[in-house]
């Protein structure tokens, strides 16, 4: 098996390689002559993807067969026997460095075939061009797993790991999966992470594209422009349920800790945001083009700069593969190369890309516009340099310094409620000026919904979240020194008090626009409220999905604010008594006994009971656990949460010695708010995402290579032909009333 996976990857290799000659062969040529050649390009990048398929399933029927004699199957089985166990098998694949990019790499060869079938109809330039980046890329990408043993999931098992009947003997019988990714949203998350991370390489692609045939329209964006929103949502979805894997399963009651690892995936996702919506201005206004070819390359560069922090050891991370060399040089070099051929080819294309970008005034959409990419990229940029600061030289600003997760908060708090401010009021501002007028009368109803929603969130901050600092502040351990080292308490409760009234507008804004849309549909319609605003969903896809992911974003800041500043955290030692109590913030605990057990999976899991009350009243009893896994002394724990209506209760059984108990308790306000909101991001973006009947798009070949035009737009100029020449009906004069 491993020779014929190996045979595969080889093939993917040389058709993509092949595709990439012949593809510049029929650009070169033209269309007409090189039709043929472009052709066999096409075709070649079907292969490509062909032959990466048939890579993975050997690869997954390796690990359903149990054939050891593949090393990476024996790193990674999973010896699970509960009722997932058929899926830790398929997630195993994923679970290691050379699955993950062998997945990475098929994803990336079902985004060139998927382009290649949908394009081969009209073999344009543009198209041919930016399949001709993909298979660039995905050519490289095969040939670090052919050329790297570090990342070539088809290695054999040394043989003195083996016994006669292929079993693994001596310390590779310890060897397997991690026991912490044995859980469903792992199984979930690094697939999702990849088709982000693969899909935002069609983006860049055809902006290369674009520069190479001199094409400004906006035709390449119209090509991408629903993979770019597909992929962007599904990194996002992947970046969620990381956040759920961490809160459930690592036991330290938190969802982001600004691990290296973890930017690396926030990254393209920020800049992301800034590229999606100067798509909107480039098809609406012609504008924002060197913009978003700019974004285009920073997103992808920011995706590989992803996989150099995993795979390159560079950065040290609990979640980082070791160190390899050809990783090291080969990502590095893509991420130096793929800026610069962007600024190259801006630089050439100065003239041609260039667009009235400049606004006449702050309060404008233009204005709104604008600032949203600057924000978004600096952001994108400025985590990216702290994240790699502790692999820089020392001469460089903090070079060798690792940055602590305080200093992010510092940065992103403030940054981000910026940013949700703008969101907040760029639908109701006009293109190019708002007169004061206009702005009022378009903005004082949500106001006023915002007054009244500001008015119930800060009546719960006040007497629910915002003691937590104070409890936390005079409790002195880490987590409340992290709190009062992050300012004076005016600035650190006024910060969380100016996002809550922001996250107060962002929400009212955006549902008072569902509002009146649909109100202004029905009237013109003649439909009912629901029906109408029913009806916008389906036939304004992208402008309601963004502000559905908008309303996504206000809620998420409310839960970030609560479960990410005012979190109440102790960890407190219990005498392993039945009846010992103690407290955290306004709740009460009461041990009453412990339990402890072994597992099929040869794991030892001791939980304790402990009573939840609070005010005198019972709640509920929690039982948090600690498995200890035999072969490798591994630790994981099972946390547990009592759910209340404004706050969760985590509690972590940390591990004994038989006379007392450790167990940390996290009191998080409004956590809630973070998962809902990140829902709506995702159902807002889906919408968005979810093509239009009839939406296919055709090319027109010209002489310049530039007059790509929509089928749709072909048939307005038909139908604009025939109406000239029939003569117009004479219309009847009107009474004005």
């Amino acid at each position: 098996m491993a020779r014929f996976g190996v045979m595969c990857l080889g093939l993917a290799l040389v058709a993509a390689m092949f595709s990439i000659i012949a593809l510049l062969i029929g650009h070169k040529l033209g269309e007409k002559r090189g039709e043929d050649a472009t052709n066999a390009g096409y075709l070649a990048t079907l292969v490509a993807g062909g032959a990466l398929t048939v890579a993975l399933l050997v690869l997954a029927v390796a690990f359903f067969r149990q054939d050891f004699t593949l090393q990476y199957v024996a790193e990674n089985h999973s010896p699970d026997t509960s009722s997932l166990a058929w899926f830790y098998k398929i997630s195993a694949v994923w679970a290691g460095r050379e699955g993950s990019f062998l997945l990475w790499t098929w994803i990336l060869s079902l985004f060139a075939a998927w382009v290649a079938y949908r394009r081969l109809e009209f073999t344009d330039r543009l198209s041919n061009m930016g399949l001709m980046v993909t298979n660039v890329v995905l050519g490289l990408f095969t040939a670090a797993m052919l050329f790297s043993t570090a990342n070539n999931p088809f290695n054999q098992t040394a043989s003195q790991f083996l016994d006669s009947s292929k079993h693994l003997i001596g310390e590779a019988a310890n060897w397997g999966m991690n026991p912490l990714l044995q859980h469903w949203a792992m199984i979930l998350h690094p697939p999702m992470l990849f088709i982000g991370y693969a899909g935002l390489t069609i983006p860049f692609a055809f902006a290369i594209a674009a520069l190479i045939v001199n094409d400004s329209s906006s035709r390449w964006v119209d090509i991408v422009g629903r993979i770019t929103v597909f992929s962007w949502m599904l990194l996002g979805a992947g970046i969620g349920l990381g956040a759920v894997w961490a809160y459930v399963v690592l036991g330290w009651g938190g969802y982001w800790g600004w691990d290296p690892v973890e930017n690396a995936s926030l990254l393209p996702w920020l800049t992301g945001v800034a590229l999606l919506h100067s798509f909107t201005v480039y098809r609406r206004r012609e504008g924002f083009k060197r913009w978003s070819v700019m974004l285009a390359a920073f997103t992808f560069a920011l995706v590989i700069l992803g996989t150099f922090i995993t795979r390159s050891g560079v950065v040290e991370s609990v979640h980082a593969f070791s160190p390899d060399n050809l990783s090291l040089w080969l990502f590095l070099l893509m991420i130096i190369g793929s800026l610069v051929a962007a600024g190259i080819g801006l630089v050439m294309r100065w003239t041609e890309f260039g667009a009235d970008d400049d606004f006449e005034s702050m309060a404008s959409k233009d204005a709104a516009y604008y600032f949203n990419n600057v924000i978004m990229l600096v952001a994108g940029i400025l985590v990216a340099y702290m994240t790699v600061t502790s692999a820089l030289p020392t001469w460089m600003p903090l070079g060798g310094i690792s940055i602590p997760a305080s200093a992010y908060d510092a940065v992103a708090r403030p940054l981000g409620i910026l940013y949700l401010m703008i969101l907040a009021v760029c639908p109701l501002l006009s293109w190019g000026l708002t007169d004061k007028a206009t702005f009022w009368r378009r903005i004082k109803w949500p106001l006023a919904g915002a007054a009244v929603l500001a008015a119930g969130l800060l009546a719960i901050f006040f007497t629910t979240i915002a003691p937590n600092y104070a409890r936390m502040v005079a409790l002195g351990n880490d987590p409340g020194l992290i709190m009062a080292e992050a300012g004076p308490a005016w600035y650190y409760k006024g910060l969380a008090i100016v996002g809550l009234l922001t996250a107060s507008l962002l929400i009212a804004t955006t549902v008072s626009l569902f509002i009146s849309g649909a109100r202004k549909r029905a009237e013109s319609r003649g439909t009912g409220f629901f029906s109408a605003l029913g009806s916008i969903f389906v036939k304004a896809r992208s402008q309601s999905g963004g502000f559905l992911a908008h309303l996504g974003m206000g809620v998420i800041l409310v839960g970030l604010i609560g479960s990410a500043m005012f979190v109440m955290d102790s960890t407190v030692t219990v005498p392993a008594k039945v009846g010992s109590t103690f407290e955290v913030g306004a709740y009460q605990f009461t041990y009453q006994g412990s339990s402890v057990a072994t597992l099929a999976s040869g794991a030892s899991e001791t939980q304790v009971s402990l009573q939840v009350a609070k005010s005198g009243k019972v709640l509920g009893v929690v039982t948090p656990g600690q498995k200890v896994f035999a072969a490798t002394q591994q630790q994981s724990y099972d946390a547990k949460v009592l759910w209340q209506p404004l706050e969760d209760v985590f509690v972590a059984y940390q591990g004994g010695d038989g006379q007392s108990f450790d167990v940390n308790v996290k009191v998080n306000p409004l956590i809630w708010c973070v998962w809902v909101g990140f829902l709506m991001l995702l159902a807002g973006t889906a919408v968005a995402a979810w093509p239009r009947r009839g939406a296919k798009l055709a090319a027109v070949p010209s002489k310049k290579g530039k007059a790509s035009v929509k089928a749709s737009d072909k048939a307005k100029a038909k139908a604009k032909a025939k109406a000239a020449v029939k003569p117009a009906p004479k219309k009847r004069p009107t009474k004005r009333s």
